[in-house]
């Protein structure tokens, strides 16, 4: 470890002692220069993709320990090849931009039912306390009006059937 560490305090000291040499301005093109085109290029879809899968890591360290490590070490070549091959920067922008549309509309639903669940209950509450009050001799018998004899009418509905979308 300690020849690794020294390999590398010689790079960088020829690469700054000697800045005008062959060597120097190669060292410099490869361990300077290289790394900061990378980095230009990273957007925003790909560090939220490295950031996700360095917290799936530790995720899975944290959770599994030694087991989490090396599932982890199995998993990250395959992931990283296949999120380079499609350049899956504009699909995780894609993802981020459907969570967010799926939050909203999400949350929107959510308070839709809030609001009408309660509504269904007092409604349920009142027919029954209007049931409970009838008295159960009174009720008259159910008269043949018009109807074909095959049940209920088509206007009479049980329950209000309510229909929401999360997408």
């Amino acid at each position: 470890m300690l020849l690794v560490l020294a390999g590398m305090v010689v790079v960088i000291g020829v690469m700054r002692a000697f800045p005008d040499t062959e060597i120097g301005r190669a060292l410099n093109r490869w361990l300077v220069e290289a790394p900061a085109r990378g980095l230009n290029r990273l957007r925003r879809g790909r560090i939220a993709f490295y950031a996700l899968l360095a917290m799936g890591g530790v995720g899975l360290v944290v959770l599994f320990e030694a087991d989490g490590m090396r599932l982890f070490g199995f998993m990250l070549p395959d992931t990283l090849a296949w999120f380079a091959l499609f350049d899956v920067g504009v699909f995780v922008d894609a993802l981020l931009i459907a969570g967010t549309i799926a939050a909203t509309n999400g949350i929107r639903a959510i308070r839709a039912q809030a609001i009408a669940v309660p509504r269904l209950v007092r409604t349920m509450a009142r027919r029954g306390a209007a049931r409970a009050r009838r008295l159960p001799g009174s009720s008259s018998p159910p008269t043949e009006g018009p109807s074909d004899g095959d049940g209920r009418p088509w206007g009479v509905q049980t329950l209000p059937y309510r229909a929401f979308s999360i997408a």
